[in-house]
């Protein structure tokens, strides 16, 4: 069984109250329930509206806390009840299965709301309830009144436009209307508008239609050269720009090669370059023809035929005399410049030098070779 009862303390206080506390304790079976996942609403109604056909009227709903082990009821939440006793019933639903459970099981606990010396006189203390019944009982006699004679015809107002003040957006509109000192019959309304919001962006405009051809300009000035100061002059403006080059200076001779210095470098260039490459091929036959001995000589040496013998060692010496006469330097022509020039005379003087030597070289190898083939002819006689 649940059980519900309030403190006795705050079983009873004043109509316009709003800053006291009413603390009621729930029991469930004896124990204090756990409202820990429960919303709490205090069910309400006012014993002084009870009629047959309905007992108990319900006025007001509120919610309930919980603190510690007792719900209370704050009166700032049932201010609009006037001056009555009242009944009033705790419900408890659970947030999770949407049960409800109401205490007490039985009856009802039950509080009061006194009269305050303001009664019914301060309208702000007026309970809702109150006004109602004043109402309904004004439309009954409004009701009731019968109509009177007409009246004469009422003058027309005339009305003429005063000022217009614009106000910021976030202020309310107002209208005055001001009677005319001259005339009680011509008002002038004067308005206080505030400003609208600011509209979104309208679309983008068409594109203009293209402009035509623009006239033709008039002509430019053209410059000329003054025959004093050399200046460049536009119209009667002058530029202070010379129109004519600075003069140059003289050229060094040292850092420059004639015409006829350039032809002798390069005839000199072109005939060091034939002679080199003369030498050059001059070399490479020799080294073919040394291979050439070479392989004569070791054939004498493994020869054991005495007829052969002697007519290898006849050609071995005609080659050796072959080779001797082609290691010889190729003295140039006298259409080549004279050994006075300094630009021809050094480089071929330097490429003879190479080419005697190597011709030198070459003929060392035929007279080793002729003693060892003349030994060998002694031996097999």
């Amino acid at each position: 069984m649940r059980d519900l009862t309030i403190d006795e303390k705050w079983g009873d206080w004043k109509f316009g109250d709003t800053d006291a506390i009413m603390t009621f304790t729930a029991l469930d079976d004896g124990n204090t329930p756990d409202f820990s996942n429960k919303a709490l609403t205090f069910k309400i109604a006012d014993v002084a509206q009870s009629t047959p056909k309905q007992p108990k009227d319900y006025v007001a709903s509120a919610p309930g806390e919980v603190s510690v082990n007792h719900v209370l009821l704050n009166t700032s939440d049932v201010s609009n009840l006037g001056p009555s006793t009242y009944l009033i019933e705790l419900w408890a639903m659970d947030k999770t299965t949407q049960k409800t459970s109401i205490y007490p099981s039985k009856g009802f606990a039950t509080f009061t709301v006194e009269e305050n010396t303001m009664r019914v006189s301060d309208i702000t203390n007026v309970p809702e309830t109150t006004l109602t019944a004043i109402w309904g009982e004004l439309m009954k006699k409004i009701g009731a009144l019968k109509q009177g004679e007409k009246g004469d015809p009422g003058k027309t107002p005339k009305l003429k436009i005063g000022t217009v003040t614009k106000l910021a957006n976030d202020q309310q509109p107002a209208v005055s209307l001001i009677p005319s000192a001259d005339d009680p019959n011509t008002y002038t309304i004067n308005f206080q508008l505030p400003a609208g919001p600011q509209g979104k962006q309208g679309d983008p405009g068409l594109p203009g239609t293209p402009g035509g051809p623009g006239l033709n300009g008039s002509d430019g000035l053209t410059p000329k050269i003054d025959a004093k100061t050399k200046h460049w002059i536009i119209g009667n403006t002058d530029t202070g720009v010379v129109a004519e080059g600075q003069p140059g200076k003289d050229a060094d001779p040292s850092k420059y090669v004639s015409v006829d210095q350039f032809t002798t470098l390069r005839q000199t260039v072109n005939d060091n370059s034939t002679q080199l490459q003369t030498l050059q091929g001059t070399s490479e036959q020799a080294s073919t023809q040394l291979e050439t001995l070479q392989d004569q000589v070791n054939t004498l040496q493994n020869s054991t035929d005495f007829a052969d013998l002697k007519k290898q060692i006849t050609d071995l010496q005609a080659a050796v005399k072959e080779l001797q006469g082609t290691d010889k330097p190729t003295t140039p022509d006298s259409g080549q410049p004279k050994s006075d020039q300094p630009a021809k005379s050094d480089t071929p003087v330097s490429g003879s030098g190479s080419a005697a030597n190597s011709g030198a070289s070459a003929s060392d190898t035929p007279a080793s070779a002729q003693p060892a083939a003349s030994d060998a002819g002694t031996t097999t006689k």
